[in-house]
């Protein structure tokens, strides 16, 4: 598989202000061993069977603070960048191989049958994840988490 995002975070990308509307964005992990993405999975609530647990794991939120929309008009372009280091797990011990998923949490309700997803991430800089017990720092790739063309 490769990064990707999911039809619905796209259709909400248009609706939002997620700059600076009361919309999080929130970060969740899957296991990659049951987890089979498909750009149709519409809410949290798909994934939940497939949600790493264990020690120190929770969701994360990605402070409105640490993300940003930027155009690129030399690359035909707008990229969601979230500053590095901005999501971090302390002392996680919550399986091997876990991908990335971020998801829409509106109002501050993290129902999951309202949190719609974003954004799947199984490659990248120590993407699957690797939980031993240690602490665990989440970077996104420097051009963007999200490229939209």
């Amino acid at each position: 598989m490769a990064n990707a995002t999911y039809n619905r975070g796209l259709y909400h990308l248009g609706q939002y202000n997620w700059d600076t509307d009361v919309v999080d964005i929130s970060v969740m992990l899957v296991k990659t061993a049951t987890y089979v993405f498909s750009r149709l999975h519409n809410q949290v609530s798909e994934l939940i069977g497939d949600e790493a647990a264990g020690a120190g794991y929770v969701r994360k939120t990605i402070a409105a603070g640490v993300r940003t929309l930027t155009e690129d008009d030399g690359a035909n372009a707008a990229y969601f960048k979230v500053t590095d280091g901005s999501v971090q797990w302390i002392g996680i011990n919550a399986g091997i191989n876990l991908a990335v998923v971020l998801f829409f949490v509106v109002g501050g309700d993290p129902t999951d049958n309202t949190a719609d997803l974003l954004g799947y991430y199984d490659t990248g800089t120590n993407v699957p994840i690797i939980t031993n017990g240690g602490d665990v720092t989440l970077n996104f790739n420097a051009a963007g988490a999200i490229k939209l063309t």
